[in-house]
């Protein structure tokens, strides 16, 4: 397991970003790492929950930390066709949200300008649906690397769980299985608001290499608390920094 999809949830601004990155590169540098933030969270559950920077000042922040480290891979998701051309220039992984894993559009228009595109596995989504996603993509761009990101399979309407069974199914399907650790360990709260288990989320950072997932994807804040979006799910950074040194 080589490939890293590390970050913040949301980029927020570019002091948080670079804190975040400047702590976890010295451990990555010489791996498949991608930095990942969100310069839109576009499904919060509330309409007054904050949403990030947006696409234009997400885009500078990436530029900068592009400039701050020299041959940084970055990536994003992407909730809208028209958002995806602006994004190609700077992205180097453009990510498909649980939600939107099966809009055609998105998908098509993903593959028109990317070469490699991360789809979240949707929660209700089992292997065998999954698996057809990759035809929208490779029909639009042969060259198109499909990756999937675990995130979960709703388990009724209050948990989440992991199937491991199902990572050598998807590595029949897809160029690169990602173990997201972070969203897989979230729990609804009694007031429809979304919780997690920061605990289990590093239990399945250990786990993901032993049942053969091909990277990990996994969120990490400074503050958790003062996370913008998951602040529950987060992995407090010095935690991540234990778990990368290991």
């Amino acid at each position: 397991m080589n490939t890293f999809i590390i970050g913040p949830c949301s980029l927020e601004n570019y002091e948080l970003s670079h804190t975040v990155l400047k702590t976890v590169y010295p451990y990555l540098k010489d791996k498949d790492f991608y930095f990942k933030g969100s310069f839109d969270k576009a499904n919060r559950t509330s309409i007054t929950g904050k949403r990030g920077p947006g696409l234009e000042e997400g885009l500078e922040i990436f530029k900068q930390l592009k400039k701050d480290y020299p041959g940084l891979k970055v990536t994003t998701d992407v909730h809208e066709t028209a958002q995806v051309e602006k994004l190609a220039d700077t992205i180097d992984l453009i990510q498909i949200p649980a939600f939107l894993c099966r809009q055609t559009d998105l998908l098509v228009e993903s593959a028109r300008h990317f070469n490699k595109v991360n789809i979240k596995k949707g929660q209700w989504m089992n292997p065998q649906n999954m698996a057809k996603g990759t035809d929208k993509l490779k029909n639009t761009n042969p060259d198109c690397e499909v990756w999937l990101t675990e995130r979960g399979t709703a388990f009724g309407y209050s948990q989440f769980i992991v199937d491991f069974s199902s990572v050598d199914f998807f590595k029949e399907h897809f160029d690169k299985v990602v173990m997201d650790c972070t969203h897989s360990a979230q729990l609804p709260k009694p007031n429809g608001r979304m919780s997690g288990n920061p605990t289990l989320a590093a239990r399945y950072f250990q786990a993901a290499d032993i049942f053969g997932y091909t990277g990990i994807f996994c969120e990490a804040h400074p503050t958790p608390s003062l996370s913008y979006s998951d602040a529950d799910s987060v992995l407090p950074l010095e935690k991540m920094v234990e778990l990368l040194s290991e």
